[in-house]
């Protein structure tokens, strides 16, 4: 779950002007504020300027480092999301093509052909039945907003 909220914030981030400029923003106060608080921390502990140097350093880089990989966690994570939309895209083409070339085709048989009537049946019932394997909403009571004779205020 903590995955997706961040792939969803990572995709805020990158896909809006806006975004970039809060993350830019909000990066740098947030980089500044633990920078000083090291710093601080490092002062009230009186050690010495090489150590104190190279510990600040040691320690912002740090998290520096945590904050990188977070954002690159978000990101592989949104292109997995990515991919498995896509993946859905696919079978769904795959399997209503495929049924929908049947019915299509349904023009050229005879009219009293039985069995290809069966295999139109059947064609529409596997499309059906891929439609609410892939996208479980569909099927499900639609909102007040879009129920028929209800007027959208």
């Amino acid at each position: 779950m903590r995955a997706i909220i961040l792939a969803r914030v990572v995709r805020f981030v990158l896909e809006s002007r806006r975004g970039v400029i809060c993350a830019v923003v909000g990066a740098t106060s947030l980089f500044g504020l633990f920078e000083y608080l090291v710093s601080s921390w490092c002062l009230e502990a009186k050690l010495n300027p090489t150590l104190h140097a190279g510990l600040q350093a040691s320690i912002v880089g740090l998290g520096a480092g945590l904050a990188f990989w977070l954002v690159l966690a978000g990101l592989a994570e949104r292109r997995k999301l990515l991919a498995d939309e896509l993946c859905r895209v696919a079978e769904l083409n795959h399997a209503v093509r495929n049924s929908l070339e049947v019915i299509v085709l349904a023009h050229h048989a005879p009219l009293d052909c039985d069995d290809h009537k069966i295999m139109v049946l059947e064609c529409t019932d596997r499309i059906d039945k891929k439609l609410k394997e892939l996208f479980p909403v569909v099927g499900r009571r639609a909102p007040e907003s879009l129920t028929p004779g209800r007027r959208v205020a």
